[in-house]
C-alpha cells in the first residue's frame, strides 16, 4: 500500500486481473491514524482491473510521515473485491502505511 495526500492506493498481488466491478462507497475499507486512532473517512474505492489497485480516496489529506492503518472487510452485501474469476479478497486489519 501507498498513500499520496489524500489517495491511498493499494496494489493485490493476484495472478490475475481484479474484477473491475464499481465499489460504493468505502467499500468495506477502515483507515485510521495510529497516533490518535481517528478514523479517516473512505468516500469512495476504484479499481484498476489491469494494474490490480484499488485507489481509496480519503476525506483528508496524509501528512508526510504521518502513518495511518489500513483495514478491510468484506461487505456484506454490493460489490466487494474480488479477482476476475470471482474470488473475493480476504479480510485484512491494521496494516500500517506512511505518506512518504
Amino acid at each position: 500500500a501507498a498513500v499520496n495526500g489524500n489517495e491511498l492506493v493499494l496494489t493485490y498481488t493476484e495472478a490475475g486481473t481484479l474484477d473491475p466491478a464499481a465499489l460504493a462507497g468505502n467499500a468495506g475499507f477502515t483507515v485510521n491514524t495510529v497516533a490518535g486512532a481517528t478514523a479517516i473517512t473512505v468516500s469512495s474505492a476504484v479499481v484498476n482491473a489491469t494494474a490490480k489497485t484499488v485507489t481509496l480516496t480519503l476525506s483528508r489529506a496524509v501528512a508526510s510521515a504521518e502513518t495511518v492503518t489500513v483495514s478491510y472487510t468484506k461487505p456484506t452485501s454490493g460489490a466487494v473485491v474480488q479477482d476476475a474469476a470471482g474470488n473475493d479478497a480476504a479480510d485484512f486489519s491494521a496494516k500500517p502505511v506512511t505518506n512518504t
